[in-house]
């Protein structure tokens, strides 16, 4: 993953312009300033012989700035309820937790619930970023440790973006005597300039507000919620899911303007890939007010005045009577805070930040269907493949002759068959006829999955 993420990293952002910007004490009602920080503080963490002999100091000293924090080693435990989608053990070096998590789960690492991943390299040339000369434009090391270092980190941000609803999560990497805050989003990395933390004190200032930081500040989606027992009792019995798995809840407007749709849905699973871009996650859910099934879209739409919303799509396809479509009940822009909304593309041309691919600038997205069907390739027949693939051609045609729009995404995985028919869906890279040039400046490679599982 590090070569897929590093034209996304945006950096070094200098330490105090990082923490006034993402966690100023302007956004924490009641704020108490560190006062306990001095020059040797982390003595002990810098001075181990070895990487994992630094854990315990650091955990021990980094929790008397940081107050209701629970720092816990898992360097040896992987999370394997998690993120059995991964090819790779996802075991961070020390995990954050934010409900004093009792010290007999010392080893565990659960993805689903941490806040903060740490993680810790003692061999200089493993640092990814380095300080730019003068005049340079790169921050960036492109060694093959260094790279693995960088693919590293990203797979923790992959897994906890993956188990968790949040708007944005941070990271940190220290290497010997330096520290790395990472903040990311869905539009790219913003990356702190180092911090010699043994002596300057960012990092401690950086847990210490995050301790007494809001949920939203943090990086927490404040608009999904746990669903309650009886509504996730119900919601499995009509998901068919098992008596295990966590259930969410989430209310999203109605197109119509009549009441909301409340949605009881699963947790999700993590898979294993760059947490940059649409980052789309589909399953069925139980919409509890109407008491049927519902097919739940949540995603990052490119933020383009010439690309409809994904929602707009389907009421233009619905105004022309194009066949073969399913019929969008509710929709919206997930509203939120100005700082906690993707802030990537907006730091992107800042005087400190080096080279970097371009950042498409996104904005989080719901969607909700009326129908859930059955991927493509559980037809029961030839017969009925070959008739679900002309139902999908037929939508293609009409929605480019009746509506002038074109999916532009045409493949096996955007068709689903339900009462036996073929629906085509999938249409946020779909694009009107009458606007010319490219849809959007970058695609994520992704596959739409009728299912999430």
């Amino acid at each position: 993953m590090g070569n897929e993420i590093r034209g996304y990293l945006v950096g070094p952002m200098p330490a105090e312009e990082f923490l006034e910007e993402f966690l100023s004490p302007t956004m924490i009602p009641d704020y108490q300033p560190l006062t306990s920080f001095s020059e040797g503080a982390f003595d002990n963490t810098v001075s181990a012989a070895q990487e994992t002999s630094a854990y315990n100091p650091f955990i021990n000293t980094m929790e008397s700035f940081a107050p209701g924090l629970s720092f816990i080693d898992t360097h040896s435990n992987a999370d394997k309820i998690n993120c059995k989608a991964f090819s790779f053990q996802i075991k961070p070096d020390v995990c954050v937790y934010a409900d004093g998590i009792p010290r007999n789960r010392q080893s565990s690492c659960d993805i689903s619930t941490t806040e903060v991943v740490v993680e810790f390299k003692c061999e200089p040339h493993h640092n990814p970023f380095y300080t730019p000369a003068d005049g340079s434009s790169h921050f960036i090391s492109e060694t093959d440790k260094a790279m693995d270092m960088l693919g590293r980190v990203t797979s923790y941000a992959a897994a906890q973006l993956g188990a968790q609803y949040r708007t944005h999560a941070f990271s940190i990497l220290i290497v010997c005597e330096q520290a790395y805050i990472l903040r990311w989003d869905r539009e790219g990395v913003t990356v702190s300039s180092a911090i010699y933390y043994n002596k300057e004190p960012h990092l401690a200032e950086f847990f210490h507000h995050y301790a007494q930081a809001s949920p939203a500040v943090r990086g927490v989606d404040t608009s999904v919620t746990l669903a309650s027992v009886e509504e996730a009792s119900l919601a499995r019995l009509k998901l068919d899911l098992p008596a295990s798995w966590h259930m969410l809840k989430v209310t999203v407007p109605a197109v119509n303007n009549s009441d909301p749709i409340t949605l009881i849905f699963p947790a999700p699973q993590p898979v294993g890939r760059t947490p940059i871009g649409r980052c789309t996650r589909t399953c069925p859910a139980y919409d509890i007010n109407n008491k049927n099934v519902v097919m739940f879209k949540d995603s990052w739409r490119v933020a383009n005045p010439d690309i409809l919303p994904e929602g707009e799509t389907y009421k233009l396809l619905a105004k022309h009577k194009v066949s073969n479509v399913a019929s969008c009940i509710a929709c919206h822009d997930v509203p939120s805070l100005p700082q906690v909304a993707p802030q990537t593309h907006r730091l992107a041309h800042a005087p400190w930040a080096c080279s970097h691919t371009t950042i498409t600038p996104h904005v989080h997205y719901r969607l909700v269907l009326n129908i859930v069907g059955k991927e493509s390739h559980e037809f029961t027949s030839s017969h009925q493949l070959v008739s679900i693939v002309r139902d999908a051609l037929i939508a293609h045609k009409e929605a480019y002759h009746k509506a002038g729009v074109l999916h532009r995404d045409l493949s096996a995985g955007n068709i689903v068959i339900y009462k036996g028919k073929g629906i085509l869906i999938d249409w946020d890279l779909s694009k009107l006829i009458t606007i010319q040039g490219a849809r959007q400046v970058n695609r994520t490679v992704r596959s739409f999955r009728a299912y999430f599982g």
